[in-house]
């Protein structure tokens, strides 16, 4: 990691990390060195923490002791007043910790953290900043202004955590730097989810009436696509935008990148080397001319690349799209012909692969300052977000159950789960439809204190976990999804499926979740020098490939001219570009 991190003197640097142990390790009456052993090796400390309980249970500061955490937390424009906020109620009342909330939001962010970090004048925490992994190396190894979380994140300050680093390591290496530093915490789902993956539906009613099956390589698909075509002048085989639900992910992914950009411009793994797709020479080239069959055969939008969202939205809402990159129900409300597509296999690309989700997991929205008075209380507060199987993540953002009677403060009437049909419907909300337009609307004003997948562990399976905290006993939990381990064709159950959003996660959990693999790291700690030279080069080359590719597809420039295309790009820094993730990659491997 050395080569990453800023360029400075052996002994500033030194210095620097000495500066942040002894600000990470402050408290109680302890000397520095006392403390830093003791956080580092899990030891509860006598001395200052008998009021701090870290199992699970509330209050997390004994009753009788005054303790105040002062957070930034980005918040919705339209949301109320923190302390008017149900958690901020939540957070004092069950957890005993006063709380000093600065409200930003998505309009002001980058003003906001610019100010504060130049000032060095930083609350406790930070929740929501959204910091890349470069200005965590920045704040973090080079100023001392954050914290390193790694040395709390052990049994006796973070049990929750640990147990989730525990049995999915790999979650951990996200938020790792190649020299152990955690600079941040974030939000947790489970990458292959069904629900997280990258979507891709076929028109299973269309498949059915040219007499096809599902394809499975992409000689299959483009005859698919053909079959769809025969349907009439104004069929729209592959539907969607260059800049809206692009769908030639599923055509790029059949040549073996991992990535989940349908571009081709973010950096992925094809046969575990590092590659950006679009200055690949040995199967980009092959790519280019499959999507100009494509286009030349009218298989696809002939404005593919300048059709607007609105424009993208209509087409797909219409019976003129038969393959989609996106859930069916977002544009009709007759979803029963869609179903999963089956990743693409072709001489490229012998097994079939699809790629997780590179979102589901995040760093940059939780950071401890490195003058944080109490940094256990610090971590044992977010630790909470990470337990219960996601109960307390989705307890913090939706609220309480109305049964939760303790915990409504007279603030809100709570949450109701029909035992019948398992619609979940917020009693605020019902009974004052002039003052909350939807669920989130509600949530947003009056519920959480601040916006949704920034700290905790999500859930998968979001109904199963409100009805745990409604109190529904282990025999009475059911999410309505009907069990397809025993159908010879679950497919079928397009047909009779009426929830969307049931629909499309059954349909990816049969047909793509089962190949799905992780590719490469989401999070990438550079130095900011490097990260520069990084995104200058990529700035240069992303302009270039993103003409130059729409030429070759609709049939602007000549496919002979492949090899002088991939000559420039490697002129213009493409290949340096890859190798300074090839070589972090090699650093963390």
């Amino acid at each position: 990691m050395k080569k990453y991190l800023k360029r400075v003197t052996a002994a500033i640097l030194a210095a620097m990390m000495a500066v942040s142990c002894t600000a990470c390790g402050s408290r109680g009456e302890k000397s520095d060195g006392e403390n830093a052993s003791a956080v580092n090796s899990g030891e509860t400390q006598e001395s200052g923490l008998e009021w701090l309980d870290v199992s699970g249970n509330l209050p997390i500061v004994k009753i009788g002791t005054d303790k105040t955490l002062k957070i930034a937390a980005r918040m919705n424009v339209d949301s109320g007043n923190p302390e008017d906020m149900w958690f901020f109620q939540f957070a004092e009342n069950a957890m005993n910790i006063k709380l000093e909330v600065d409200k930003f939001t998505d309009e002001n962010v980058n003003e906001y953290l610019s100010l504060t970090f130049a000032g060095g004048d930083l609350p406790d925490m930070i929740i929501g900043g959204s910091l890349t992994a470069t200005d965590l190396v920045t704040y973090g190894a080079v100023e001392s202004q954050i914290l390193d979380l790694a040395p709390y994140i052990n049994e006796t300050y973070m049990p929750n955590l640990t147990k989730i680093y525990a049995k999915y390591p790999e979650y951990k290496d996200v938020v790792t730097d190649s020299e152990g530093h955690v600079w941040s915490l974030g939000y947790i789902n489970d990458p292959t989810d069904r629900g997280q993956i990258p979507r891709y539906f076929i028109n299973y009613d269309w498949l059915e009436e040219v007499g096809l099956k599902v394809p499975e390589t992409l000689e299959e698909f483009i005859d698919m696509l053909r079959a769809f075509k025969g349907r009439g002048d104004n069929i729209v085989p592959m539907g969607g935008a260059y800049e809206y639900n692009n769908p030639c992910l599923v055509v790029l992914n059949a040549y073996g990148y991992n990535t989940t950009d349908p571009k081709g411009l973010s950096i992925s793994l094809r046969n575990d080397k590092v590659v950006l797709p679009v200055a690949d020479r040995e199967a980009y080239g092959e790519y280019l001319k499959t999507m100009n069959t494509i286009y030349s055969e009218g298989l696809m939008d002939p404005d593919f690349y300048t059709t607007d969202n609105a424009t993208s939205d209509a087409i797909a809402s219409e019976d003129r799209v038969g393959v989609l990159a996106q859930a069916p129900f977002a544009f009709k409300s007759d979803f029963s012909p869609w179903w999963g597509g089956k990743p693409l296999t072709s001489s490229y690309e012998k097994e079939p692969m699809w790629p997780a989700s590179t979102t589901s997991i995040n760093a940059g929205n939780f950071v401890v300052s490195a003058k944080c008075e109490n940094p256990e209380l610090a971590l044992a507060f977010a630790d909470w977000f990470f337990g219960k199987d996601g109960q307390n993540y989705e307890f913090s953002t939706s609220g309480p159950a109305s049964t939760q009677t303790d915990y409504l403060y007279d603030m809100v009437k709570g949450f109701e789960i029909d035992p019948d049909t398992k619609a979940v419907t917020w009693i605020d909300v019902t009974e004052n439809p002039d003052l909350y337009s939807n669920k989130g609307d509600f949530i947003n004003k009056k519920v959480a204190l601040w916006s949704f997948k920034l700290l905790g562990l999500g859930s998968a399976n979001s109904t199963l976990v409100k009805e745990q905290l409604a109190g529904w006993t282990q025999e009475q939990l059911d999410d309505g999804y009907p069990d397809t381990s025993t159908m010879d064709d679950p497919s079928q159950l397009r047909k009779t499926l009426t929830d969307g959003e049931m629909h499309f996660r059954i349909a990816l959990g049969e047909t793509l979740k089962p190949y799905v693999q992780n590719g490469y790291p989401s999070v990438v700690y550079l130095d900011q020098e490097t990260a520069l030279k990084a995104a200058n080069l990529l700035t240069i080359v992303k302009e270039y490939a993103e003409q130059e590719s729409a030429k070759f597809i609709t049939g602007a420039r000549s496919l002979n001219e492949l090899d002088a295309y991939f000559t420039e790009i490697e002129r213009l820094g493409a290949a340096e570009y890859v190798k300074i993730y090839q070589d972090y990659y090699d650093s963390i491997k």
